[in-house]
């Protein structure tokens, strides 16, 4: 009576378990392992031999593999009622080939494609970290950054303050970096928080913010003679717009002796002179504004002397 009993429940529970799971099949992708394809279906890779009879890992793209799906996976969502959106999705991680070269190691492969070396190894089933010239290893395919590529930017003027990415050159320095983008270290690192500076590979990506490139020519000629434009009321520009962009495309640099107008043309070269003391400069116009007046930068502003002035007026001369 007691092994009837046993029976009854044995059935009883294996019944439960066989409907409690549904059988699916995964088709192999290029590039996936048992590894990727046991973390994309959550399932273990003993259970994915066990279930389609492997003897080892090797696979073949466009192979289907047996799994099975747990009940509570199978369940139906709620509907989603008009209006509302899922907040987010969560996609299989995509991988990709890399294939070893000269000087090479785990951790710089790693490292340039986003993983940990523990990742790395078992992504690959690697039992140590020798590698091979010409060696073939799954890789996490890097993500496309929204930002475009900086060879696109190399040809013709650009403005300042483009993000791009840029692809490290063999033997490439920080120091280099810095000089050919106009940036300070400090700028590079909080652009790129994840990147050793200290320890740049070749073909490595980062971020950069594009230096200005728009190159206007001094209009005036030695014959050239200055034409009293008029005077004008003269402003200074805030602290706080340091960075701000210009209508030229540039940054406002309060270092750079510059300054806006309502028309007067972009990349037009003026002599302002302070109309009390007769102390001027050249300033390059580089902004707009929609209020009468000259609009000046702090650097321009303070050699002229304005500061200490109640109401400030200056005279502005361009060439005949």
């Amino acid at each position: 009576m007691y092994r009837l009993f046993s029976v009854i429940l044995f059935l009883i529970l294996f019944t439960a378990s066989a409907t409690a799971q549904e059988q699916a099949v995964h088709k192999v992708k290029a590039g996936e392992t048992l590894y990727s394809i046991s973390r994309t279906l959550d399932v273990s890779v003993a259970e994915l031999r066990a279930w389609n009879n492997l003897n080892d890992n090797a696979l073949a793209i466009g192979q289907e593999l047996v799994y099975y799906i747990g009940q509570e996976e199978l369940t139906t969502p709620e509907p989603i009622e008009e209006g509302e959106s899922l907040i987010s999705i969560s996609q299989p991680q995509e991988n990709a080939f890399y294939i070893v070269k000269s000087g090479d190691n785990l951790t710089t492969i790693a490292r340039a494609h986003s993983m940990s070396l523990s990742e790395l190894r078992a992504l690959n089933d690697l039992q140590s970290d020798l590698l091979r010239i010409g060696q073939r290893l799954t890789v996490r395919k890097v993500k496309d950054s929204v930002a475009p590529s900086a060879q696109e930017y190399f040809e013709g003027n650009t403005p300042q303050g483009s993000f791009v990415v840029y692809t490290i050159s063999e033997g490439e320095t920080v120091s280099q970096l810095l000089e050919k983008f106009k940036m300070t270290e400090y700028e590079l690192r909080l652009l790129n928080p994840e990147v050793n500076l200290n320890s740049l590979n070749a073909d490595q990506r980062i971020t950069v913010l594009l230096p200005p490139t728009g190159n206007f020519e001094n209009p005036f000629k030695t014959e050239a003679k200055l034409q009293n434009l008029g005077r004008v009321e003269a402003s200074a520009y805030q602290v706080s717009e340091r960075g701000n962009s210009t209508s030229s495309g540039e940054l406002y640099n309060p270092e750079a002796l510059t300054a806006a107008h309502s028309n007067i043309t972009i990349g037009s070269i003026l002599f302002v002179e302070n109309s009390k003391t007769g102390k001027g400069i050249f300033v390059r116009i580089n902004d707009r504004i929609a209020i009468s007046g000259l609009k000046l930068s702090q650097e321009a502003y303070r050699i002229l002397e304005l500061e200490s002035e109640n109401d400030p007026f200056v005279n502005i001369y361009t060439n005949q």
